[in-house]
């Protein structure tokens, strides 16, 4: 049988309303080129009656499971093992895609990170679309992060590379930063919306976990004197004389490449 270009992951713990959502958007697309996998953590809400109803209707669906696990890092990881599509996507209970046809928009020709744009909903008439840039630097991950809903993963990038279950918020943003800064993979933005956010999830609501989270790592993974660096680095390339510069000598396309090489010598120098 045919492996599916796509693995659609859906984590969900006691969110049987929001998980129905999910899994009609899923249901609805003219895209079939893909297999759906939900990782439940023993949810008690209806949520097993829900994807068992699922399970019966759709061929789409390969692999479930309702078990106790260690937060949703954990039942990620646990929907990775059982995927078999050369592209891996999250999009958990309660987000849901932005229309039928969005995932018959995107080509998926082997570009290691494929990124579109997210829309966070605040309530029925409030709400903000995040748009990623059009190309990723260490400058931009180490103060923003990409749409985790919107972000289309190579699977090769999960090979020997779990999330990490220590951080209960950014392995995901940890995961970015390694393979789009640290290993160089490929990236590609598409400028359209994928996704609809649930901002009642845990990582809206917990900021300031996730800025702590976020430090702690920075501290122990990158020396103090090249973050230092890279923020007055940041600081003046927003400044005016900053913008002018990259203009007057045409080379503004080269500053990310520039940025990586600084910051891998200054790593192994400081080692």
């Amino acid at each position: 049988m045919k492996e599916p270009s796509l693995s659609i992951i859906t984590v969900n713990f006691n969110n049987n309303l929001g998980l129905q959502k999910t899994i009609r958007s899923i249901q609805s697309q003219s895209y079939t080129d893909y297999e759906h996998i939900i990782i439940d953590a023993n949810s008690m809400d209806g949520s097993k009656e829900t994807i068992t109803k699922y399970s019966a209707e759709s061929s789409y669906l390969s692999y479930w499971v309702s078990e106790p696990d260690k937060g949703i890092y954990d039942g990620m990881n646990k929907g990775v093992k059982h995927a078999k599509g050369k592209y891996i996507y999250f999009l958990n209970s309660g987000d849901y895609l932005f229309d039928e046809n969005v995932l018959a928009s995107i080509s998926f020709d082997d570009t290691a990170y494929i990124c579109g744009n997210m829309r966070m909903i605040f309530s029925d008439t409030e709400y903000e679309d995040i748009v990623p840039p059009e190309k990723i630097d260490g400058l931009f991950l180490l103060k923003s992060f990409l749409p985790h809903p919107a972000s289309f993963i190579h699977h090769s990038l999960f090979v020997n590379q779990e999330y990490r279950t220590d951080y209960r918020i950014i392995s995901d943003w940890i995961h970015m930063v390694d393979n789009l800064v640290l290993k160089g993979c490929s990236y590609k933005h598409i400028n359209i919306l994928i996704s609809n956010f649930d901002s009642t999830g845990l990582s809206s609501t917990n900021g300031s976990i996730g800025l702590n989270e976020r430090n702690k790592w920075i501290k122990e993974n990158i020396p103090v004197r090249i973050y230092d660096s890279l923020m007055e680095l940041d600081n003046f390339k927003s400044s005016i004389l900053g913008s002018i510069i990259p203009m007057v000598n045409e080379k503004r396309r080269h500053t990310q490449k520039r940025i990586k090489k600084i910051v891998l010598l200054l790593s192994k120098i400081l080692k």
